[in-house]
C-alpha cells in the first residue's frame, strides 16, 4: 500500500508539476490583489480536483462511452497545450485605454481555463489517475483512497504555488517571468 502512495504521489507530482504551474500562471496574468489571488487559485483547484475525482471513478467509462481511445485523449490534450503555449509566445498584455484594460480584467477568468483544464487537470493529469485508480483497485479495497488522497496531496501544493505566485512574481520581475 505504501509502495502505491509513493507511486501515484510522484507520477502526479511529475504530471501536475506544481512549480512550472508557477510562470505558466503569471505569465497568464497573476492576479492583483492577495484576496483575487487566492480566490483564482482555490477555484482551479477545486475544478481541477473535481474533474480528477470523476476520471478516477468513471473516466475509463466515460471515454469508452465517447467512444475515444486513450491515445486520440494525449493527442487531443497536446494540441490544447499547444495552442496555450502559442497564446503565451504571442499574447499581448498592453491595452489601449484603461475602459478597454477593465473590461478585459472583468472578462478574463484564468481559473477554469486554461488554469484549472488542462494545465492543472490536463489529459497527463487524467490519463495518469484513470491508470493509477485502475491499479489501486487491484491492488487494494481502499487503493482508490490512496490514490484519491495522493490527487489531494498534489493538488494542495499546486493552491500553495499559486498562491505564493504573486510574491515571486515581484522577485522574478516581467522579464523572469516572460522567460
Amino acid at each position: 500500500m505504501t509502495d502505491l502512495a509513493i507511486k501515484s504521489f510522484m507520477t502526479l507530482l511529475v504530471v501536475m508539476d506544481p512549480v512550472a504551474l508557477v510562470p505558466m500562471y503569471l505569465a497568464l496574468g497573476v492576479a492583483e490583489t492577495p484576496a483575487s489571488n487566492r480566490r483564482v487559485a482555490t477555484r482551479a483547484v477545486m475544478v481541477a480536483g473535481s474533474i480528477l475525482v470523476v476520471f478516477a471513478v468513471g473516466g475509463v467509462a466515460l471515454l469508452e462511452h465517447l467512444g475515444i481511445s486513450l491515445h486520440a485523449f494525449r493527442i487531443a490534450g497536446g494540441i490544447l497545450l499547444f495552442k496555450i503555449a502559442l497564446d503565451m509566445v504571442f499574447a499581448q498584455r498592453e491595452r489601449e485605454t484603461a475602459e478597454e484594460e477593465d473590461e478585459a480584467r472583468e472578462r478574463e477568468d484564468i481559473s477554469v481555463f486554461p488554469l484549472g483544464i488542462p494545465l492543472l487537470a490536463g489529459p497527463g493529469a487524467m490519463a495518469s489517475v484513470m491508470i493509477l485508480a485502475g491499479e489501486a483497485r487491484a491492488v487494494h479495497e481502499l487503493g482508490l483512497a490512496v490514490v484519491l488522497g495522493c490527487v489531494a496531496a498534489v493538488l494542495l501544493l499546486s493552491w500553495v504555488a499559486l498562491f505564493l505566485a504573486g510574491p515571486l512574481s515581484k522577485v522574478l520581475g516581467q522579464t523572469g517571468i516572460n522567460v
